[in-house]
């Protein structure tokens, strides 16, 4: 198959369509690896979703741009995909989340490409891709946008070597429980610009990091073998921004309830270590009323020593 040059010419390609099983067991140990311990997820028989859950899909089921068969349609572009930063993610629920039992089907296509001056210097060329989730009846149920960002020069982030060197680790029965402190707060109680507070998660494992690999499918070595990651430009082992996108999410449905959440998006600034002492937050935006329902937007982020490494925004019914 030619190659083609990556332009605007390639936006509308389209990759085959598939099917998503959305099986009880997986998405237990989904939200585990999310810190995400709400009953709707462990204890229902048919448990909804996380909200970042259908980022799975293409790793076990479908078809995403870093793992596109070189003879397909994202194949065909001529670019190294494997190579590509996260820039951020988005999903759209149409209605409440899917669960447990309920078929899917889903379809990949190049939603936008642009190309941009980075903030670091180089040129960077962004994919945009988008998958759409249906009943087998047709029904429009969520859709999946990811940014990836293929950068001019290798990462200019740096470790050193006593941090590599004495790292934390994770030992069985370390808690990772702290976003039960978030509670359910109903309409009445929320005030725009006030939020539950901080979350502060333990110093960061590779374990956490592995953790999240093995549920969401995300594979790539560069995540949890030093040798991949140097050999890439990067100082060593890195987090996947989406582990912490999903904690976002964790935090926005203690506080608002799963069943609510219609919409969230994420975006990253920095990268994320192990050894990193992160802290969580989210405050509301906007409470409003919209076609007889009550709406709330709300946006979080997550920070390193006070450093912003990344943001989200969720919109919630109640």
């Amino acid at each position: 198959m030619a190659r083609i040059k990556p332009d605007e010419s390639i936006i509308g390609l389209e990759g085959p369509v598939y099917d998503v099983d959305l099986e009880r067991g997986r998405i237990r140990q989904f939200a585990k690896s999310i810190y995400a311990f709400h009953p709707a997820y462990h204890e229902e028989s048919k448990p909804v979703v996380p909200p970042t859950f259908l980022i799975m899909s293409g790793y076990f089921y479908g078809y995403i741009l870093a793992r596109a068969p070189r003879d397909s349609a994202f194949g065909s572009i001529d670019e190294d995909f494997t190579t590509c930063a996260d820039g951020g993610q988005e999903f759209v629920f149409h209605g409440p989340l899917p669960c447990a039992g309920e078929p899917l089907v889903a379809s990949t296509h190049m939603h936008d490409f642009k190309e941009r001056q980075g903030r670091r210097g180089g040129r960077l060329r962004i994919y945009v891709t988008c998958t759409r989730f249906h009943t087998p009846g047709g029904r429009h149920v969520a859709d999946w946008f990811e940014w990836n960002v293929k950068t001019s020069h290798s990462p200019v982030q740096s470790l050193d070597e006593e941090r590599i060197r004495d790292r934390p680790y994770f030992m069985k029965g370390d808690p990772r429980d702290q976003f039960n402190a978030v509670g359910f707060q109903d309409w009445d109680a929320l005030r725009e610009g006030q939020g539950p507070g901080a979350i502060v998660m333990p110093p960061l494992t590779v374990t956490d990091i592995v953790a999240y690999q093995y549920a969401s499918g995300e594979d790539g070595p560069t995540h949890h073998d030093d040798g991949s990651a140097r050999a890439c430009g990067y100082p060593g082992i890195y987090s996947m921004g989406m582990l912490h996108g999903g904690a976002l999410a964790t935090y926005a449905v203690n506080w608002l309830g799963p069943e609510n959440i219609r919409r969230f998006k994420c975006r990253f600034v920095e990268m994320q270590f192990p050894g990193d002492v992160l802290a969580y937050r989210g405050w509301v935006v906007r409470k409003y009323q919209q076609d007889g329902n009550r709406m709330v937007d709300i946006e979080l982020d997550f920070q390193r020593d006070g450093t912003l490494l990344g943001s989200a925004w969720a919109t919630f019914t109640l």
